[in-house]
């Protein structure tokens, strides 16, 4: 066996040594390797060897290295060396990637008690609690200061694929991207501004308005939408005969006049307005109210014939925060028009009584 050879097989043996934990426990020096080789060479195992080849040689010179590592690795037996080796084992394996086995508390810890002992410590180290979330309409915004960002941000400009477009939502698409239609943000910011306007005058003139949104995730906004303009709102399936069968649907509960007679029918209060938000599953209440020459405002994606309401606004109808946005601004246009139709009461209140005021004064008798 050539020298280059048993070095480097030794070099094997020896890494292989020094990764065990047996081995760990010492280091390696030059003196140990030194007297090692030297018993090697002292057999003489560098040349053809003993037996009868050199596969026989190589296995004796092999043994002889191996009993001479023994022997210079030895592990001591005595207590003083056996405990150093057991606290350096545990120190190593304490430094290793093992964990150490987890301790359990016998008794319960409270943890509202422990929350609020750490909360001053916490509040000190500049901690912050997280905010509550706010009300989705306590600052909505008007139409006038709404942009084309913020309906950017809404993911208002989203179409649907150009495999359902209809062809007469052609004026409101800028263009196509990657198969889906894209709006054209500039006309639904106009609009979206001009159904404000229709809105804003319903509700100065004391009309009633009705927001219908039956898809899920758009029935809260709904809500919330006609809640703060003090508004009407149906979130459930549209009843069909709602406005042009109200006598069957809605006349038993609607109240009587207080100058009806015995045989008259209770009339049904139908709405000024209605807007929808969803047009596509509410076709039923668009074609009712436009029978009745109803004003309709509806969301009008491009899967939608926006010829089929008196105001469209051309936005995507899927987006739940594009839709809250639009049910937002409406709300606040009528909130508006809400405290003008207000202010209008008081002056006219106030006209009234100033002006039977004056005919008091002129039918009374002079001093």
């Amino acid at each position: 066996m050539a020298p280059s050879l048993l070095r480097s097989s030794f070099r094997v043996v020896q890494q292989a040594m020094a990764s065990s934990p047996r081995v760990a426990l010492r280091t390696t020096t030059p003196s140990q390797m030194s007297r090692t080789w030297m018993r090697a060479g002292q057999a003489g195992m560098y040349s053809t060897g003993k037996g009868s080849g050199a596969g026989a040689g190589d296995d004796d010179m092999l043994d002889a290295m191996m009993a001479g590592m023994e022997s210079d690795f030895a592990v001591p037996t005595s207590t003083s060396e056996t405990t150093s080796t057991t606290t350096e084992t545990t120190s190593a394996s304490s430094e290793g990637s093992v964990d150490p086995e987890p301790t359990f508390v016998a008794t319960p810890v409270d943890l509202e008690k422990r929350l609020k002992a750490l909360m001053p410590e916490y509040m000190s180290m500049g901690g912050q609690l997280a905010p509550k979330p706010k009300s989705a309409l306590k600052s909505n915004p008007s139409s006038n200061s709404l942009t084309i960002a913020q309906l950017l941000a809404a993911g208002l400009h989203l179409g649907h694929s150009t495999s359902l477009w209809n062809v007469a939502s052609m004026p409101f698409v800028f263009g196509i991207r990657e198969g889906i239609s894209i709006i054209n943000l500039e006309h639904t910011l106009t609009h979206l501004r001009r159904a404000c306007t229709v809105t804003k005058a319903v509700a100065r003139q004391g009309g009633i308005i009705l927001f219908i949104g039956t898809r899920e995730g758009v029935d809260h906004v709904t809500i919330d939408a006609a809640k703060s303009c003090s508004a009407y709102y149906v979130a459930s399936k549209w009843c069909p005969g709602t406005i042009t069968n109200a006598q069957e649907i809605v006349g038993p509960h609607t109240p009587r006049l207080p100058d009806a007679r015995a045989g008259d029918l209770a009339k049904p209060f139908r709405p000024d307005l209605v807007i929808v938000l969803n047009p596509l599953e509410n076709m039923i209440a668009i074609k009712e109210a436009t029978r009745f020459n109803i004003p309709t405002i509806a969301i009008t994606d491009t899967d939608v014939d926006p010829r089929i309401v008196s105001y469209p606004i051309p936005a995507n109808d899927d987006s739940v925060r594009g839709v809250e946005l639009v049910a937002k601004v409406l709300a606040e246009a009528a909130k508006e028009g809400n405290v003008l139709a207000a202010e209008a009461s008081k002056v006219q209140s106030r006209q009234r009584i100033e002006g039977r005021m004056d005919r008091m004064k002129a039918r009374s008798p002079r001093a």
